[in-house]
């Protein structure tokens, strides 16, 4: 028995002191990882790089909005998308809602503050907020304000879809606001970047909605 474990140790320190090799054999299974990798960094990298573009270009489109002194409308604010859209280079169901809201009363406790809207439009056909909605959606987000000072909240909403999905782990099915996700072998997979800015008009009390 002694003498068949010496032969297989024998063979073994063999094995392991051989630098015999295949080049190709080795190709084989190192270039689909090498691709793979190359392929999953870039697709990565592109995801935050279209973040960044998205949350970017609403804060250009919320500081657009902070510096106008003249009362806007429905074809202003599909302007304002047209920009956005632009910016991320969006598909169709790039879409924005602008809400302005005060604070009334006990402004300076988050707790008992009361915010009311002064009002909510959206393009591409999408709900607007009711001060009641406001308080129970996007009240969390509403820095503390003065009592009667306006802020400007400015949702917008793009797809984005990546260059490559490269496979990686089991996603389960999913649904955004425009897109379903069907379940695979994808961890990078087409999404929806949702931001919210708040800014206060810059040169008047209050930004119009029409009319004054």
């Amino acid at each position: 028995m002694s003498f068949v474990f010496s032969g297989i140790a024998a063979k073994l320190a063999v094995f392991g002191k051989d630098e015999d090799a295949s080049l190709s054999v080795e190709a084989v299974i190192i270039i689909p990882l090498l691709l793979w990798g190359f392929l999953f960094t870039y697709t990565v990298f592109d995801v935050y790089r279209a973040k960044n573009i998205s949350l970017k270009a609403n804060y250009a489109v919320s500081d657009l909005l902070s510096r106008e002194g003249n009362p806007i409308n429905q074809a202003y604010l599909n302007g304002t998308k047209s920009v956005f859209r632009y910016l991320t280079q969006g598909n169709s169901a790039t879409w924005m809602r602008v809400t302005q809201v005060y604070c009334n009363s006990n402004c300076t406790n988050n707790d008992t503050r009361e915010l009311f809207v002064d009002w909510s439009h959206a393009t591409d056909n999408k709900g607007t907020y009711t001060t009641q909605s406001m308080r129970t959606k996007l009240a969390h987000a509403i820095p503390l304000l003065a009592a009667g000072e306006r802020a400007l909240i400015v949702e917008t909403s793009v797809d984005y879809y990546p260059p490559f999905i490269p496979t990686m782990i089991w996603t389960p099915w999913s649904k955004s606001s425009s897109v379903e996700y069907p379940a695979g072998w994808g961890y990078i997979k087409p999404r929806t970047f949702v931001d919210i800015v708040i800014t206060e008009p810059r040169f008047a009390p209050r930004l119009c909605w029409s009319t004054c």
